[in-house]
């Protein structure tokens, strides 16, 4: 019973903080603290009550590390803060797999396995967004052809030292492992077609980010939560930060009443609203398990 209170409270916070992230580009803190006080509150308890306490310590480091690493990516500009807080949330309630889910691992196994399905299932979903996003943006078609032109020298270079790699490897194989070649050229031929996907994705990602997700507005257009694009110069360090255009962190309102007295219009970003992904693993590591079984 209590391991079906546990989902639900994982399902319910991150549905409802995946929901506000679509809607409105941001999640507020109750969402994340519901989740990891609960969890804490949780264990705490039935650790009391059982008097086996590692479920409580499992909590505590599990959630701890979640945290830490969620900054790492935050730090790297590649995650929001409401990421972080909901993967830290999540690493309190549920630092290893429940007997309800479909997967079975030790400690801390399961940790790992719902960080690489974090990253598997925010993967897919962030292409499919994307995708759909690019569709409905006029000119980018135009744009993401520019930016193929623009790397396609990059491309054949890399793709000239490939082929006389391949072609070394090959003759080698072939002088002394003969029953081997037939094997590495069908190697040689997927290598070269990930390659070329992988050539698409970056210049479609560098498009989309360029000119879907970054827009300039009026600053008097403004709102708490917006992300800048741009750096704006300014002496007050309490400021530096969320003026540097480097971090993907919001705004506050005495940040948007400094940027309106000095100028009058700024580039914001428009990232992908991430928070969806934590729902969608939840649900994945419980009705199908482990990610990498599904890559073998």
């Amino acid at each position: 019973m209590l391991e079906y209170i546990t989902l639900a409270i994982a399902l319910l916070g991150t549905g409802l903080a995946g929901w506000q992230d679509l809607k409105t580009s941001g999640v507020e803190d109750k969402y994340p603290v519901f989740i990891g006080v609960s969890g804490i509150l949780i264990h705490l308890i039935n650790s009391y009550l059982t008097g086996v306490w590692s479920g409580f310590y499992h909590s505590i480091i599990i959630g701890l590390a979640f945290l830490v690493f969620g900054y790492i990516m935050y730090f790297a500009n590649q995650w929001g803060e409401a990421d972080v807080l909901i993967l830290g949330a999540l690493g309190f309630l549920i630092p290893g797999s429940l007997s309800i889910f479909a997967i079975s691992v030790p400690f801390p196994y399961y940790a790992a396995i719902f960080l690489a399905t974090v990253f598997i299932v925010g993967g897919i979903y962030s292409l499919l967004y994307s995708f759909v996003l690019a569709l409905r943006t006029p000119g980018f078609l135009a744009r993401f052809l520019e930016t193929l032109e623009s790397y396609s020298a990059r491309f054949l270079n890399l793709s000239v030292i490939l082929f006389i790699i391949s072609i070394l490897a090959v003759r080698y194989v072939q002088d002394n492992f003969y029953f081997l070649s037939d094997i590495l050229l069908r190697q040689t031929f997927v290598l070269y077609l990930f390659f070329a996907a992988g050539f698409v994705l970056v210049s479609f990602s560098k498009a989309i980010d360029s000119f879907v997700f970054r827009k300039e507005v009026d600053t008097s257009d403004l709102c708490e939560g917006d992300v800048l694009a741009e750096k704006i110069e300014t002496k007050d360090s309490s400021y530096s930060k969320k003026l540097s255009g480097k971090l993907f962190v919001g705004l506050e309102i005495k940040d948007i009443e400094f940027i309106r007295k000095t100028k009058k219009k700024v580039w914001i970003k428009e990232g992908i609203p991430f928070v969806p992904t934590f729902f969608f693993s939840v649900i994945f590591v419980w009705l199908f398990g482990n990610v990498f079984a599904f890559l073998i």
